[in-house]
């Protein structure tokens, strides 16, 4: 049927905006997809290490003095901690329950950095910068982690947009903005409280209007807000290196120098664009750079409105800003620069995903340019497979190791030793508690008697009379018949350090010439924009001697746990002393595969070390012989 006349310009008008708009309603819906399912199978993962950290914090009916108390022994600020106890007195302490807040904050944090964006960067730029950003690695894993990120994200979107607003409306009328400055000193105080790299942030923040703002009385607020802000968190920072029993100087993972701090931005940025989202970023800035090089320097500028401008010069002096000052804390008070802490300023870098696309992106005027915007659409698109990472575990594997250990033959009621996790805090007796009874007593059995202990004490390098009377008799128990479990292990281990761990117990007192069966546990972590499981979680158990010459024969599952959930097998026999190296042993390392590959076995050495040396965050569980104050032992 054909168009009434009168009605042609009207439509030819509504088709030219409908393809104008097309990616900003595509893009929109990516980024839905992403906020909706960081609603979906909250609790479908166990809480990791971290989260168990906020349980301690938060777990018990002290009240918010007790909360205090025990914030003062993390390197993070109380305010998250306080929010989340007076939710826990709601709903409980359940996975999804915890972390609901997260994702609530992480989808507003969207919302909120949408709303600074707006009518300063066309309505498909900042599609594609929410859509890409809700797609990326570090916004899908923390909206479902019950830590104070997404806070941090909210609240740097909030100082965001509301610098953003206080510059405009200080041009616009040239008043004192005392509304916008109350809400800035709000965000900046509260921020500081949550995470000390939202401090940072607001400082950047601050100088930006003190660079951008000549008024007198402007500035004179601008410093009187950041000096109240900077009073608060000093107070807090000095209480807690007096309080904390973390050893914040060294202790912790985090490091100096320049190939950490390379590393570690690298990181920041490879979790905020990730897969097809990095690649759409990358064609964005390869475009760029070909239209200021065929066009003049005026040639991106000009395609981006002034308010665009005004964001993009904000983002880079807060992204900049906190990386530079992210580095001078970590020299002047204490190491903290790592990938996560810098992201809580993403907001800030999504600024920078929205001006590449205004200032390089397609505009639709051309076929190339509309094929162009349907590329970096599937680019993104294709990012919404990290989304049946939802459905499956990806996290520590707390929940299933304690379930095997719960169900092991003999071991109901039987003391259980668990490695200490050395690179989250220090061995000391506070530290070892937490660990036995909220890390892993968390998950455990009910009434589980649980004892952690450092690797030099369970291999016997720091003998420990009654551990190695336990773990001899769980050996004897191969043969004998009972509990034959010596170690369940989870954090602070991986294949290769737990395979090392298994060879030292091989030959400790007592446990030769028993076997060493190593069970490992499956979880997700993401390849790509796919998921691949990967060993988290290890129980170590005794098995009888092998008969000589016996062919390598699967000892087969301890205990049936659903599909999906049990790895690996290894087993580990000690062969004797290595001919022709002085000081080490012959080990039989046996793999049966969980998927059912062949099995596979090979002989290694590995040297044999007597020494206790202190061990911190970057240590192996194995010392290197040849470090200072490390002796080997003569042969046996």
């Amino acid at each position: 049927m054909p168009e009434p006349k009168a009605m042609q310009p009207f439509l030819s008008k509504v088709r030219s905006a409908g393809a104008v708009r097309w990616p900003a309603y595509a893009y929109g819906l990516i980024a839905l997809l992403a906020c909706g399912f960081a609603f979906v199978g909250l609790d479908r993962s166990n809480f990791w290490t971290d989260e168990l950290f906020t349980l301690h914090v938060i777990g018990h009916d002290g009240g918010l003095a007790e909360v205090w108390r025990r914030a003062l022994t993390d390197t993070h600020p109380p305010l998250y901690y306080f929010g989340l106890y007076g939710w826990s007195r709601l709903g409980g302490t359940g996975e999804a329950w915890l972390r609901l807040p997260s994702a609530v904050f992480a989808v507003l944090a969207l919302l909120v950095t949408a709303r600074a964006l707006w009518r300063r960067f066309s309505p498909a730029a900042i599609g594609f910068a929410l859509a890409a950003s809700s797609v990326s690695m570090f916004w899908f894993e923390q909206s479902q982690n019950a830590r104070s990120y997404t806070l941090s994200m909210l609240l740097s979107a909030g100082l965001l947009s509301s610098a953003l607003a206080l510059h405009e409306r200080w041009r616009a009328r040239s008043e004192f903005p005392r509304w916008h400055l109350l809400l800035v000193f709000a965000l900046g105080t509260a921020g500081g409280l949550t995470h000390s790299y939202v401090l940072l942030t607001a400082g950047m923040v601050l100088a930006w209007l003190l660079w951008v703002i000549p008024d007198l009385r402007v500035r004179a607020a601008v410093v009187l807000a950041g000096l109240l802000i900077l009073a608060a968190n000093v107070a807090y920072v000095w209480v807690l290196l007096h309080a904390t029993t973390q050893d914040v100087h060294g202790g912790l993972w985090f490091d100096t120098g320049a190939k950490f701090f390379w590393g570690q931005t690298r990181m920041a940025k490879r979790d905020l664009v990730v897969a097809g989202a990095g690649a759409a970023t990358t064609l964005l800035v390869l475009a760029a750079v070909w239209r200021r090089w065929k066009h003049g320097r005026g040639a991106l500028q000009s395609r981006v409105p002034d308010g665009g401008r005004t964001a993009l010069q904000l983002a880079l002096c807060v992204l900049l800003g906190v990386i530079a000052s992210g580095i001078v804390v970590s020299y002047a008070i204490a190491p903290s620069y790592s990938s996560r802490n810098l992201l809580t300023a993403a907001p800030f870098a999504w600024v920078l995903l929205a001006w590449c696309y205004d200032a390089a992106g397609p505009r639709l005027a051309t076929r190339g340019s509309q094929a162009m915007a349907a590329l970096l659409v599937l680019l993104v698109a294709g990012n919404l497979s990290l989304l049946s990472g939802r459905f499956i575990e990806r996290n520590e594997a707390w929940r299933n190791t304690a379930q095997f250990v719960a169900q092991m033959p003999g071991c109901a009621g039987a003391p259980v030793a668990v490695m200490q996790p050395y690179k989250f805090g220090p061995s000391t007796p506070a530290y070892r508690e937490l660990a036995a009874r909220d890390f892993y007593g968390h998950y455990a059995a009910a009434h589980t008697q649980i004892q952690a202990w450092m690797p030099s004490e369970l291999v016997g390098r720091h003998r420990i009379s009654a551990l190695s009377a336990q773990l001899a008799e769980r050996a004897a128990n191969a043969q004998a018949g009972g509990c034959t479990l010596l170690l369940w292990g989870v954090h602070d281990l991986d294949g290769d350090s737990a395979l090392t761990l298994a060879q030292d117990l091989a030959r400790a007192p007592g446990i030769a010439p028993r076997r060493i069966a190593v069970q490992t546990f499956l979880r997700g972590r993401r390849a790509s924009t796919r998921w691949r499981m990967i060993p988290d979680g290890f129980v170590f158990y005794a098995l009888p001697p092998a008969a000589p010459g016996a062919p390598a024969t699967d000892p087969g599952a301890l205990v049936k746990l659903p599909d999906g959930v049990l790895g690996d097998r290894y087993v580990v026999t000690l062969l004797g002393p290595a001919h022709g190296a002085a000081a080490a042993d012959t080990f039989l390392m046996q793999r049966f595969s969980y998927k059912g590959d062949a099995p596979r076995q090979e002989q290694v050495i590995a040297p044999r070390v007597s020494c206790d040396l202190p061990m911190r965050a970057g240590d192996d569980i194995r010392p290197d012989p040849d470090a200072p104050g490390c002796s080997t032992p003569a042969p046996h």
